[in-house]
């Protein structure tokens, strides 16, 4: 059994093994973004289950409750268990293979070892859920009238995220001086800027053209990019809907989970959706137990 060091500090929790999951090879690295649902949505036993049978490395949980995210690293045998608040006051995680060697003041990035002198920097958020702008839009009142234009969609959602956007961007752009690779995984709660195209928009994918404000932001002030898109371009062919696996009667099918990354020696190799079937998802899961698909993907680091 691995000796571990437990440290507490402003609220922040995380738990690393000083020895240590610290890779000696390879140059690749598997991130996941997932929201559990609750604590573990239908079964933990069937969460634990998505995050060992994608071969994730590193995951940014949403909905973090129950202790879930300790009781998913313990039973993965992971070393590192990273839960904090988000401003929002949800629950949030990062669990790894790798130990934990920082913090950012917010809790919301943890500085990780994955090897020897070999660092990057992971972070993970959850957005405000209400208002959700896609359903107003497609006349569906959700903590909100209707909305109609461009326009309002922009500004609703800025209003409802501006406040953890604008922090982690601040995060990040302070910690991007090392030219360490950073990652950030979500459930932003709101569609990329990448994916509600006037393209989209013809195809009936989406019910106007949105330049989302979240990633927008993120995009151009920090440089992040995003995984899937960079691998799968074309919005059309490949929506990559997360949001939801469990549809209700009249909704808005969507992408609103990410893993954004950036560094001069990252590229993306691989990223797939983690769900509960064909064709809506790469990677499936008997009985998936979310009413998110989770979003993996594969870097190599040079």
């Amino acid at each position: 059994m691995k000796k571990s060091i437990l440290v507490v500090f402003t609220g922040i929790l995380f738990m690393s093994a000083c020895a240590g999951n610290v890779r000696t090879s390879g140059d690749t690295l598997r991130v996941m973004s997932f929201n559990i649902w609750v604590g573990g949505g239908k079964s933990i036993e069937r969460t634990i289950a998505v995050v060992r049978e994608s071969g994730a490395e590193i995951v940014g949980i949403q909905e973090e409750t129950k202790n879930a995210a300790a009781t998913i690293a313990e039973s993965l045998g992971w070393p590192s268990v990273h839960v904090y608040a988000s401003l929002l006051g949800k629950g949030c995680a990062i669990i790894s293979k790798y130990p934990v060697v920082d913090s950012t003041a917010s809790g919301t990035g943890v500085k990780l070892q994955i090897g020897k002198n070999r660092y990057v920097w992971m972070f993970n958020i959850h957005l405000n859920h209400c208002p959700y702008e896609p359903y107003r839009l497609n006349g569906m009142e959700y903590c909100g009238g209707t909305l109609y234009t461009e326009e309002e969609a922009i500004a609703s959602a800025w209003n409802a995220r501006k406040n953890d956007v604008e922090l982690v961007i601040a995060e990040i752009t302070k910690i991007q001086a090392d030219k360490i690779p950073v990652f950030l995984t979500g459930d932003f709660n709101e569609p990329s800027c990448l994916d509600w195209t006037k393209r989209a928009a013809e195809a009936g994918l989406c019910k106007i053209p949105v330049a989302w404000p979240a990633t927008k932001k993120l995009h151009e002030q920090t440089g992040l990019k995003d995984s899937y898109r960079t691998v799968y371009p074309d919005e059309v062919a490949h929506p990559g809907h997360t949001w939801t696996p469990r549809p209700a009667e009249k909704e808005v099918m969507d992408r609103i989970d990410f893993v954004l990354f950036w560094g001069d020696k990252v590229t993306v190799v691989e990223s797939g959706i983690v769900g509960e079937k064909t064709p809506e998802s790469d990677i499936v899961i008997q009985d998936y137990p979310s009413d998110h698909r989770a979003v993996m993907s594969t870097f190599n680091i040079k």
